[in-house]
This record gives C-alpha cells, structure tokens and sequence, in this order.
C-alpha cells in the first residue's frame, strides 16, 4: 500500500488478475500541510481516497489531520482482504473512522466536525471488475473504440460556493475559507443528507454507488480523487472526461498532473479555475488490459 506525503510514482507494473495490470500510480501532495489523500494497490484491489478534514480548526493529531486519518484508514481496510465484497470493506472502514474520532475526543455531533473521506475502488474478480465509490473520487473507463464511461456519481455539492467565489475571488479581501467560511460549513452539515463520505455516521453506506463491469472492449481503468480533474471555467462542468482521457493516453498519469499543476500555478487566486486551494493533492491509479 502507498501512504505518503510526498509524489509516488510506479512506472512498472504490479500484476493483477491477468485481464488488467496495474501500469501507473499516483500520489502527490497539495499545497496543505499534509497530503489528505491516500491509495492502496492490492493482488485484487486498488483503492483512491480523498479526505476531508471537519471543520473545528484544531490539530488533534501533531503532524497529521483528521482528513488524513480517514484517507488512510479507508485504505488500509479496503487492502486487508482482496477478497472481501468491497461494500463490507466501506461499512467497516466507516466504523474504524467513528472509533479513531471518539478515540481522540471528537463531538460527533457536531457534523461539520467529522472526519470524512471519499474513495473510488475497483475490484478484480473473473472476467469483470467489481467497483464501489462515494463522492468526489472516480472511475473512468477508456475504451478501445475512443468512447469512455464515468462510473459513479459526482455529488456537485460545491458548486454554487464555487460559482459565487468566480465571480467574487478577484474583489475579495482574503481566501475562498475567509470569506465563504459560514456558506462551506452549511454545506458541510448536509453530508450523508445531500451527498455521500465516510465520516463514521451509518448514513453513508447509503450513498455507496456500485455495480460491476464485464467488458471486452475496455481499454484502460482510471481511478482518480478530484484533484486529478483538469482545471475548468465551469464549475457547473467540473470534469471532462475526454479531455482527461486523451492528456493521459499521451502523457500518462504525471502529465496529467503537469497540465493541471500549471494551470493551477497561473491562477493563484484560486477564481478563474474556481477551488479551495492552490494545488489539491492528488491519489489516481491506471490499469491496462494485458
């Protein structure tokens, strides 16, 4: 499993079932303190999260974040058992993120208080792939006729904070957190009410999207968190599928992070391409048909 803080890359392949390999890897720290995203890459399994920490302000683990700790504990639990139905994998993965916060002391009653994470994770199994995701992390097939196919849903849950910040970032005296502070802690409050994260409330398990796929015709398997999404004007169009399928066919996966890192780098105020942040950090895994 890779947990790190700083860029991972695997350029050689790690040996799946014998249908897919895994090709690429991909874990790079934003501008935050601490990289809140993790992977883990199984015999069967691989796994993205993208954490998010609550919104108390407090440091309750020197050197690490709650958001952290719900990346990484999800991944850790999603690569015990390659076998386990992924489904369980999340159930118990949300009930460790509970027990790690009431270890340290977090009002869960608090909502915007909670750990929470979002993942994306594909299981190798036969013929098909098996696939289980909540949130902002994803899965995009490539196939070999050119189309391709996102699997799961994008919550859009904020959208509107972003579209205000666009329009207001450039007038505004401080960051996005400053100004729009009250509104992303009003949508905070609607996980597992609007849209789906594991933060350790059973309510979450109903917002798992999953299913499975039995497709010859499928080329290339990417699993991504949203900051893997290439910079967009549009916050109401916040991923373009094609235009991330064609950077990767031509760069792979640490091009697509050069296209967007300079995109990124060019927007400083964070309202052309509106975000929370300067860099996000990024988890994204390619497998291949072999």
């Amino acid at each position: 499993m890779y947990l790190s803080s700083e860029t991972v890359t695997s350029p050689s392949p790690t040996l799946v079932p014998p249908q897919y390999r895994v090709c690429q890897t991909l874990l790079d720290k934003g501008s935050g303190g601490v990289n809140e995203d993790a992977l883990a890459v199984g015999n069967k399994v691989c796994i993205v999260c993208d954490g998010s920490t609550g919104l108390d302000a407090g440091e309750l683990i020197p050197g690490s974040s709650g958001a952290q700790q719900a990346a990484e504990i999800t991944a850790a639990v999603f690569n015990e058992d390659n076998e386990r139905n992924l489904h369980l994998s999340a159930q118990i993965a949300n009930e460790t993120i509970r027990a790690r916060m009431q270890e340290y002391g977090v009002d869960c009653s608090q909502r915007e208080h909670l750990w929470s994470t979002s993942f994306a994770a594909v299981q190798l199994s036969g013929s098909g792939i098996n696939w289980c995701q909540i949130g902002d992390c994803l899965i995009l097939l490539s196939y070999e006729d050119g189309r391709s196919k996102l699997l799961g849903n994008l919550p859009g849950h904020d959208e509107q904070i972003l579209a205000h910040w666009q329009k207001i970032g450039s007038r505004a005296v401080g960051t996005i957190h400053q100004v729009m502070g009250e509104q992303i802690a009003a949508v905070r409050r609607t996980m597992n009410r609007a849209f789906g994260a594991l933060n350790g409330e059973a309510e979450a398990l109903e917002f798992l999207v999953q299913g499975r796929i039995e497709d010859d015709l499928i080329s290339d398997v990417l699993l991504f968190s949203d900051g893997f999404f290439p910079p967009t004007r549009l916050p109401d169009k916040p991923l373009d599928t094609k235009k991330l399928v064609d950077l990767y066919k031509t760069s792979g996966l640490t091009g697509v992070r050069d296209h967007i890192r300079v995109l990124q780098s060019n927007d400083p105020g964070c309202y052309l391409y509106p975000r929370f942040k300067m860099f996000d950090d990024i988890s994204a895994i390619a497998l291949q048909k072999s």
